[in-house]
């Protein structure tokens, strides 16, 4: 039976799930301390940025809009 177990990953008493959980948990802080990084960047450079206001770069007009979009 334990056999079989190890074929189909049923034999590892939860570890895989452990690793798992641990992983995510160690994601999750890499990903605050990346984001309160940006955030803090954000504000040293003090500059004010219009939102952007949906057209695009380089456009002349819609004449110039491709027909095919690939």
């Amino acid at each position: 039976m334990q056999a079989v177990k190890g074929l189909f990953g049923g034999g590892d008493g939860g570890a895989a799930k452990r690793e798992a959980e641990k992983s995510r948990q160690l994601q999750a802080v890499a990903n605050d301390r990346q984001l309160s990084d940006l955030n803090r960047k954000d504000t040293a450079v003090g500059a004010t940025r219009k939102a952007p206001r949906g057209r695009r770069l380089f456009e002349d007009g819609p004449d110039t809009a491709s027909k095919v979009l690939a």
